[in-house]
């Protein structure tokens, strides 16, 4: 299935196959295993409604993101891999302006991952766009 493709192409959506086995499981962790899905990202847990909240999106944002990505590479669906690949990216200037606005910690570390993340994704979204 993938002979068509380039050797940086492979490349690409096979580590984005990877990132998305990666989201998935997260978005796993903060159904069943909240405090640990906050302690592997640096977070604390909130309460009450708070709490809900926290694991309702957190849960949805990495589930969403990572089946994205494993359908769009399953499928050679550049605009899922595009839908993941945006909601990772939009979290780096999010984080910039919590910082700037908010008073929140500048997380360098997150932020590279998600635009080195951005850009995988982007690849392997352009790669099967002609495939």
């Amino acid at each position: 299935m993938t002979s068509s493709l380039s050797l940086p192409a492979k490349v690409a959506l096979s580590v984005t196959s990877l990132l998305g086995f990666l989201f998935t499981a997260i978005g796993l962790a903060w159904l069943f295993a909240p405090a640990y899905a906050a302690g592997a990202l640096g977070a604390s847990l909130l309460s009450g409604t708070g709490l809900a909240t926290q694991i309702g999106d957190s849960a949805s944002f990495f589930l969403c993101s990572g089946l994205f990505m494993l359908y769009g590479v399953l499928r050679r669906a550049s605009s899922w891999l595009m839908a993941g690949a945006i909601l990772i990216g939009l979290v780096a200037p999010a984080r910039i302006i919590a910082w700037q606005l908010h008073d929140a910690a500048l997380t360098l570390d997150a932020i590279i991952i998600e635009l080195v993340t951005f850009a995988v994704v982007y690849a392997a979204a352009r790669s099967v766009r002609g495939a």
